[in-house]
């Protein structure tokens, strides 16, 4: 991962023409964003005025934040407690930020600094402002409290000085700031808990060569730190951490511009996972084409990105299918991570996927998609949120999400990123392990007496995907599944001869449907589910479901519920699947004794019959009852 990021970093040199000879140049490497989200947009400016005897509060101001100004702000992230490089800090709390971690507390850090060589001048100018916002402290806490609840509640803010001195002019205007970030982040790389870490004449484990110097608190992403004496190996002494991880001044750098580009650039979010794609290129003289597809992407107008279908969710900032369209000059490593000020850390880092991988992944979704059933199932979508419309099921990684995911009840995220990891490197995935999860879910809306469609179309559509993608383990296989024939199947839905339409349904659904057993199940979730509107229309009510014993079913049980499902179908007068009864019992006896399946693999056969029991109803019953389904 670290090369990458280097190569990122070199291309990134090279593309903004940054010498590292230059002072203005390194400057711009070392400063930081302050937004780091969109959701930064404001400016909270204590506004000084200059006079010839120090400095004079005025007000503040409340600005919108501007990228333009990046450089005019000079920010730089110091650490999680303490003040930041300079004085432009993120807003946590109002009082803490000005008063008792960050903007006062920079100056006071600061002029008592004696290793920053500060001529008598800037000592002045720095201990001017510092007197003023000490005198002034309780009018600027006030003022900036008033401001602040200005700001709505899902947006954030950053505070910074700005002097009236011969027109506005902001802390990376003064060379004084400017120096001393500069000095305090290229010393940040050996001076750290106190102690010093670099060498000289020692070889760089970055660029592999002889330097000048070393440095051995280089830690770009802080999943790398040596925060504790433990984490040096060897001795337990901090100053020899450059024996760890020995980096140059220049690789250091090139390794933050590599992190900014991938944070411009190559940036995404999923599910509330943040994300970043990293590609690598395979061919050296195509290194720049692989990064200007990741510019062109983030650089278009928004219109561009609805041309393309999404893959892990429904955000149209994926750049998935954009990728899966080129040749495999490069690959693919994505770097999942939770970052907070104090740690950088790596949920899961999948690597080496080719745009042949993503292509054969999207290709199996399209499939999916056309699949009539889908269609037919309308679930509603989310946009920043909140429910907007209903559409048909179109498959991508909320399937998963939607079994493993996140919930106030209980957090299955990490078999979520696991299983994700899994199909992109194409990596088998345990078909039990997947029938737990799913039938966890369904059993759980069905005690509830909510509607189980959508979770057992989802289930069936992931099972469907991942044997497509034959990625199942230790499920029996049988044939791929003819796509015109699925649509004679499922688009129609009017067919006369039920017993032909179930036998070509399981001809055509060989993979999931080889056995027997199987078949007899599902069928007599078919059989169920039509009592259970016979019932709801008639009575208003559905009591057989607790028959269903929440769908905790076994191989007994099912064998149990045929004659209870006839004998009610004739006491309502409305038995029209006789066809059906005979087929379930042609099964079961074929299927014969111990089938040898989980309660949660019986469980979803049965819910699937359930909700595809629209397939097989009768005629007679639609005219009577309307056809109308207790399971909506």
């Amino acid at each position: 991962m670290i090369e990458a990021v280097r190569r990122i970093g070199e291309y990134a040199f090279e593309k903004k023409g940054i010498s590292l000879d230059n002072s203005i140049d390194l400057l711009s490497i070392l400063i930081q964003d302050p937004a780091s989200s969109k959701a930064y947009k404001h400016i909270l400016a204590i506004k000084l005025n200059k006079r010839e005897n120090g400095f004079e509060f005025a007000d503040i101001d409340l600005e919108d934040y501007s990228k333009s100004k990046i450089v005019q702000y000079l920010y730089r992230r110091g650490s999680g407690n303490g003040p930041d490089i300079t004085p432009t800090s993120r807003v946590t709390e109002i009082e803490k930020t000005f008063v008792k971690n960050k903007i006062l507390p920079w100056f006071q850090k600061t002029l008592r600094d004696e290793t920053l060589n500060l001529e008598d001048e800037e000592l002045e100018f720095l201990r001017g402002i510092n007197d003023c916002l000490s005198e002034n402290k309780d009018l600027i806490l006030s003022k900036l409290k008033v401001l602040s609840e200005e700001i709505p509640r899902d947006e954030n803010s950053i505070i910074t000085i700005v002097i009236e001195d011969n027109g506005k002019r902001y802390i990376g205007d003064y060379s004084v700031f400017r120096e001393i970030l500069k000095t305090r982040a290229l010393s940040g790389y050996y001076q750290k808990y106190n102690k010093e870490s670099k060498s000289e004449d020692k070889i760089c484990s970055i660029c592999k060569r002889q330097k000048d110097e070393v440095y051995g608190f280089v830690s770009t992403y802080k999943f790398y730190t040596v925060d504790k004496p433990g984490s040096v190996s060897g001795g337990f002494d901090q100053s020899l951490a450059w024996k760890n991880y020995p980096v140059c001044q220049m690789c250091a750098l090139t390794l933050e511009e590599g992190k900014k580009y991938l944070e411009d650039f190559s940036s995404f979010r999923f599910y509330g996972f943040d994300y970043y794609l990293i590609p690598k290129p395979l061919i050296v003289e195509k290194s720049d084409e692989v990064y200007r597809i990741l510019e062109d992407f983030k650089g278009v107008n928004p219109e561009f990105k609805k041309g393309y279908i999404h893959l892990l969710d429904d955000t149209e900032d994926e750049i998935l299918e954009l990728i899966s369209e080129q040749k495999n000059f490069f690959n693919n490593n994505l770097l999942i991570y939770e970052e907070s000020p104090r740690e950088f850390k790596i949920l899961l880092y999948i690597e080496d996927v080719l745009p042949s991988r993503l292509r054969k992944l999207f290709d199996v979704k399209k499939e999916l998609d056309g699949i009539a059933v889908f269609k037919n199932c309308r679930v509603s979508v989310f946009e920043n949120g909140k429910k907007q419309v209903k559409s048909h099921l179109e498959f991508n990684f909320g399937n998963i999400w939607h079994f493993f995911g996140r919930t106030r009840e209980r957090d299955m995220s990490k078999y979520f990123l696991d299983i994700t990891n899994r199909i992109l490197t194409n990596r088998k995935i345990d078909y039990s392990f997947l029938m737990w999860g799913i039938m966890e879910n369904i059993k759980r809306q069905f005690i509830n007496n909510f509607s189980t469609e959508e979770s057992s179309l989802r289930g069936f559509q992931l099972l469907l995907y991942l044997r497509r993608l034959n990625l199942l383990e230790n499920f029996d296989r049988g044939s791929y599944m003819n796509e015109k024939r699925i649509s004679d199947i499922f688009g129609s839905g009017d067919a006369t001869d039920r017993v032909k339409q179930a036998e070509h349904l399981f001809e055509e659904f060989s993979d999931f449907f080889n056995n027997d057993a199987k078949k007899a199940i599902f069928m007599e979730g078919v059989l169920a589910q039509r009592l259970l509107n016979i019932q709801y229309h008639d009575r208003g009510s559905t009591p057989f479901r607790s028959k269903l014993q929440g769908l905790k079913l076994d191989e007994k049980v099912i064998k149990g519920l045929l004659p209870q499902i006839q004998n009610k179908l004739e006491e309502y007068g409305k038995n029209y699947y006789t066809d059906l009864e005979g087929l379930i019992s042609k099964y079961m006896i074929e299927a014969g004794d111990g089938w040898r399946m989980s309660k949660d693999e019986i469980g979803f056969y049965f819910v699937l019959g359930m909700n595809l029991s629209y397939l097989f109803k009768s005629k007679k019953e639609e005219e009577t009852n309307g056809g109308g389904n207790a399971n909506e």
